[in-house]
C-alpha cells in the first residue's frame, strides 16, 4: 500500500525517511521491470516513481486536450459502426469491441446493454426476422454478450445455410426452363 501511494503522491517532502526512501526506490524498481529499453530511456533519469508514472501516462494517455479528443473520436467511430456486408458476426464483434475497451482506459464505460442495443440495432434487413425474435423473448439488459453472440451465430450459420440451397434449387429450376424449351413443340 505504502508503494502504491509513493507512486500515486510522490515522496513526501518532509519526511525522507530511510524506509520512504526504500519504498521509492522498490516502486521505481517495479515501475522499470515493467518498462520497454525504448520507455526505460525516457525515464531512466528520474528519481521518483511518482515522475515516472507522470511521464508515462502523459506520453501514453496525453494530455487532457488530447484525451478529449481522443474520447471524441471514439464515440463517434461507435455511433458510426456499421456491419460490413460479407462480414461474420463473430468479426463484426471483434471489431465492435475493440472502441469500447479503448473508451474504457480513457475513463468512458459503455454498459454491456448499449453494447448489446448497438449490435441489434446495426444487424443487417436479412436478419430483420431474428431481430424481432430478440426484441420480443430476450432481454437485452441483462444478456451477456456471449450469450448474444451464440444466438447471432447459429442464426448466421441458419442463414448461410438457406443461401446455399436456394442456389442449388435455383440452378435446377434454371436448367429444368432450358430443358422445356428445347423441347419441339410437337412434343407438348
Amino acid at each position: 500500500m505504502e508503494l502504491i501511494n509513493i507512486i500515486k503522491n510522490g515522496i513526501p517532502t518532509l519526511n525522507k525517511g530511510k524506509r520512504i526512501c526504500q519504498n521509492n526506490a522498490k516502486a521505481n524498481h517495479l515501475i522499470m521491470c515493467a518498462l520497454s529499453e525504448e520507455e526505460m530511456s525516457k525515464v531512466h533519469a528520474m528519481v521518483s516513481a511518482k515522475e515516472i508514472c507522470d511521464t508515462l501516462a502523459l506520453t501514453y494517455e496525453g494530455s487532457k486536450e488530447v484525451k478529449g479528443n481522443k474520447l471524441t473520436m471514439l464515440k463517434h467511430q461507435y455511433e458510426m459502426f456499421a456491419i460490413g456486408y460479407h462480414e461474420s458476426i463473430q468479426s463484426m464483434v471483434s471489431h465492435l469491441q475493440v472502441i469500447p475497451n479503448s473508451l474504457r482506459s480513457l475513463g468512458l464505460t459503455i454498459s454491456q446493454y448499449e453494447i448489446n442495443d448497438k449490435i441489434h440495432r446495426i444487424l443487417p434487413i436479412k436478419w430483420r426476422a431474428q431481430k424481432s425474435a430478440l426484441k420480443t423473448s430476450k432481454d437485452l439488459k441483462a444478456m451477456p454478450l456471449e450469450e448474444l453472440l451464440g444466438i447471432l451465430t447459429i442464426y448466421e450459420q441458419v442463414i448461410q445455410n438457406d443461401a446455399r440451397s436456394t442456389k442449388g434449387k435455383s440452378l435446377a429450376l434454371k436448367s429444368s426452363l432450358e430443358n422445356v424449351k428445347n423441347v419441339p413443340s410437337k412434343a407438348l
